[in-house]
C-alpha cells in the first residue's frame, strides 16, 4: 500500500534519501531534491520529478534512482476538481 502525501512531503522524503545515502562514499550527500510534479498516473504513481542540473556533476542519475525508489512508495492524495480546473485556468499555482 502507498503512502498518500503532499509534493512538500514527497520531496521533503526524496531529499531525506539523498542525505542519508552512502552512494559514491557519500557524494551526492547535499544535493537539493527536485520538486515533483503531478501526472496521469503512468504504472507507477502520479507523480514525477527531474534532477535536471545537480550541485555535483555526476549525481543525476543517483538522484533519478532515488525518485524511482520513492515512486514506488508514495503517491498525492486525489485532487479535488475545482483544484484542477483552476490550475488549468491559470488562476492558482501546483500544489
Amino acid at each position: 500500500m502507498k503512502i498518500l502525501a503532499s509534493i512538500r512531503v514527497i520531496q521533503a522524503e526524496v531529499q531525506r534519501r539523498i542525505d542519508v545515502s552512502t552512494w559514491a562514499n557519500g557524494y551526492c550527500v547535499g544535493c537539493s531534491a527536485p520538486t515533483p510534479w503531478r501526472i496521469p498516473h503512468d504504472g507507477t504513481a502520479n507523480w514525477m520529478a527531474h534532477p535536471g542540473s545537480t550541485e555535483r556533476h555526476g549525481c543525476e542519475g543517483f538522484i533519478l534512482e532515488v525518485i524511482a525508489a520513492v515512486r514506488k512508495d508514495y503517491d498525492l492524495p486525489p485532487q479535488p476538481l475545482s483544484v484542477a480546473i483552476a490550475q488549468l485556468g491559470g488562476r492558482m499555482a501546483p500544489l
